[in-house]
């Protein structure tokens, strides 16, 4: 590893540029370790309307509707009595944040960022390696 003069002594990536002159900055400040970072908790509530705006969304298009239901197992006629149930809002999340291009069309139908949906859905189906 080259020792760059001047530098302080900690890990340092140089970082080029097109005339030549090699500058440096510290690892730690050029990486975001988002696997470590935990997500925010939002209340339960919030996080069932995340819910709720993911499910008008699902509705709202015969397609992903379609899916969601042959997914789901569920059936136009059993939604009613599913939606009764207390896993039925972690459930749509579940199956939203499972496909990327849906949480993205989604978070962007809710005018939110993907990793709020993403706090909403830990909120409702928390890790149990918390």
């Amino acid at each position: 590893m080259a020792v760059i003069p001047g530098a302080p002594d900690v890990l340092h990536r140089p970082n080029g540029s097109f005339d030549g002159i090699v500058t440096s900055k510290p690892i730690d400040e050029m990486q975001i370790d988002r696997m470590n970072t935990p997500l925010k908790r939002v209340t339960r509530e919030e996080a069932e309307n995340v819910a709720l705006g993911a499910f008008s969304f699902l509705t709202g298009d015969e397609e992903r509707l379609s899916r969601f239901l042959a997914v789901s197992g569920l059936r136009p006629d059993t939604i009613r009595s599913a939606a009764s149930s207390p896993g039925f809002f972690a459930g749509i999340l579940d199956y939203v944040v499972s496909d990327e291009p849906l949480l993205i069309a989604l978070a962007k139908e809710l005018n939110t960022k993907p990793e709020h949906i993403m706090q909403a859905h830990w909120t409702l189906s928390p890790s149990e390696f918390e």
